[in-house]
């Protein structure tokens, strides 16, 4: 496997601190935002083969913005601690194994530029013709998982796809009633 550098070491121990610090106060939502960015960075350079060195470095930016905000929020022992466990991390000291995350759907959901994809879990079954005229009206691409039938592939922009799964979420909110 490949070596991310001590990031991925240093997201662990920023993981813990915030898991720490969310005990006595709440959080950012914006830390955990940012802590699931870099674990999907890291994830991405570990797993993907061709992935470049440059990609650890989006991941390193994200870690340095969680830093300012936990260790702003850290009273000084807790401060003190990880900071020490952060030298460590980036020295490659420490023995800490990184929680990589492997789905079967890494493969089918892919993000192109200026597109995003996401998948929904499907309450009822769906025909595909209906799935083909969501498509043609909102500008967007509705597709079966390959992997479960139980759920759809939405492919598109942003804003079309908030659109159509408002269009599309009428036809399991009238089977609830």
């Amino acid at each position: 496997m490949k070596d991310a550098k001590g990031i991925d070491k240093q997201w662990i121990i920023l993981n813990e601190l915030a898991s720490k610090i969310s005990k006595v106060r709440p959080l950012p939502e914006d830390v955990y935002s940012k802590l699931r960015i870099a674990n999907n960075i890291i994830t991405y350079y570990l797993l993907d083969e061709h992935a470049d060195f440059e990609v650890l470095r989006d991941a390193e930016k994200e870690i340095s913005k969680i830093q300012v905000i936990l260790f702003g929020l850290a009273d000084q022992d807790v401060s003190k601690e990880y900071l020490i466990k952060m030298g460590q991390a980036l020295r490659n000291e420490i023995d800490l194994e990184f929680p990589l995350k492997q789905t079967a759907f890494n493969t089918e959901v892919k993000r192109k530029k200026g597109s995003e994809t996401i998948r929904i879990t499907m309450p009822v079954e769906v025909q595909i013709e209906v799935l083909g005229e969501l498509s043609e009206h909102n500008g967007v691409i509705f597709e079966l998982s390959q992997d479960d039938e139980q759920k759809i592939l939405v492919e598109g922009v942003k804003e079309r796809i908030t659109s159509a799964l408002k269009d599309f979420s009428v036809i399991w909110k009238f089977q609830d009633n």
